[in-house]
Formats: structure tokens, sequence, C-alpha cells
């Protein structure tokens, strides 16, 4: 595969991993005042955990149907992340697609407990008592991951390009939300409330990342355009 091949593929998976979280976030949720329908921090005993999957089953099919395409999605837009980070430092590129592999898996595991007590909800089965805390610690292990590897591709993100250039001041944005991703992440465990803001990062990054890499594969058809024959 063409280096232009990977960005194009790339790009598509992260506008793919943008409609997700759009789904994720503006689609089906719980009445007013109920635990989430992804319930990652530990509220309360585990019936709040259980009650997505209880009560709103079909909700909580949809958003996980959705977040398990995203998962997916973004462990395609790490390979890409890798290929440009890795021009600037292989070791620390190495490091952020691992980290992030680790995270997909991860999420891909906590999904699979929400997808099973929601589908045994739907047949009619009785549901038994997750096993907390350790899904929560799960989830948690899920978020490093994910900081950790934004942490390291954001440190050796090129910025290079000629001053006030379209190619400089991407660099630098997608910088700025690869680093604030984690800072904020990490802020939350001591601010609730900045947990909301943790996932715009998700939802507005996708689409830069987008943006950046349809641009890198247009630029590398050009590139071999002017080679000579």
């Amino acid at each position: 595969m063409e280096q232009s091949d990977l960005y194009r593929a790339v790009a598509i998976a992260a506008v793919v991993a943008f409609c997700c979280t759009l789904v994720m976030g503006f689609g089906p949720k719980p009445p007013k005042g109920k635990p989430s329908l992804q319930p990652t921090h530990p509220t309360g005993p585990a019936s709040d955990f259980m009650y997505a999957s209880e009560k709103h089953a079909d909700k909580a099919l949809i958003f996980f149907t959705a977040d398990s395409l995203f998962v997916l999605s973004y462990t395609i837009a790490f390979l890409g992340m890798f290929a440009v980070a890795a021009t600037q430092s292989r070791a620390l590129a190495t490091f952020g697609l691992g980290a992030g592999l680790i995270a997909g898996a991860l999420d891909a595991i906590e999904n699979a407990f929400m997808l099973t007590y929601a589908l045994l909800s739907k047949a009619g089965a009785p549901l038994p008592e997750p096993a907390l805390p350790q899904i929560y610690i799960l989830a948690n292990l899920k978020w490093m991951a994910a900081f950790a590897a934004f942490y390291a591709f954001g440190l050796v993100w090129p910025r290079d390009g000629r001053k006030r250039s379209v190619v400089r001041w991407r660099g630098w944005l997608i910088t700025v939300v690869m680093l604030a991703f984690p800072i904020v992440g990490l802020l939350a465990l001591l601010f609730p409330i900045l947990v909301e803001v943790r996932g715009i990062f998700l939802l507005l990054g996708m689409p830069i990342f987008a943006w950046d890499f349809f641009a890198r594969s247009r630029s590398e058809t050009n590139q071999l355009a002017h080679l000579p024959e």
C-alpha cells in the first residue's frame, strides 16, 4: 500500500469515528437523573451499573454498537498517527501505537461487558451482579492508555512547514489537541465536571485528524505524480 493510500484510509476511519461520537454524544440517553449508558466511574451500587442495560437495553445496544465501531475506527487512526510520528521519533511513535492498541483492546473488553448485559436483558435472562470494581478499573486503564498514546504522539507530531503556512498551523493545532486531551483527562480525576469536557476532544479531534490525513494523502499523491518516470 502506498503512503497516500494509508493516509486516505486513516482519514476515512477518522470520519467514521467522528460519526460514532455524534451518535454516542447526541443519540440515545437514559432519563434525566439516571445513571449513564456507559457507567465508567464508581457512583453507587451495582444496580447503578446495570440500570441502563436492564431498563434501557435497546438504547444501550445502539450506544455500544456505535462505540464498538468507534473503537475499530480510532484503532486504525492510531496506525496513521504512528506513520506520521515515526518520521520524528520512532521510539515515541512505537510507544504511542502500543498504548493506543492497548486502549482499543481494553475498550473492546469494556464494550463486551455492556453489550452482554444488554443482550441478556433483552432475552429476559436474569442479570448477574457485575464484578465491581474490576470493570471500573478496566475502564480507567483504558483511559490511561489512551492518554499515554496521545501524549506520546503529541510530543513528536511534526510542526514543520514555512512560517504561517497551513501545514505549520495544522501541526500546532493537532499538537494542542493531542496534549490537551491527557491533561484534561487526568484533571477530571480531581474535577469530575471535566469528564464531559474530555469527550469534546474526541468529538473535535477526529474531524481535525481526518482533515490532516486527507491533506497528507493529496500531498503524497501529488509528489508521486511529479516523480520522473
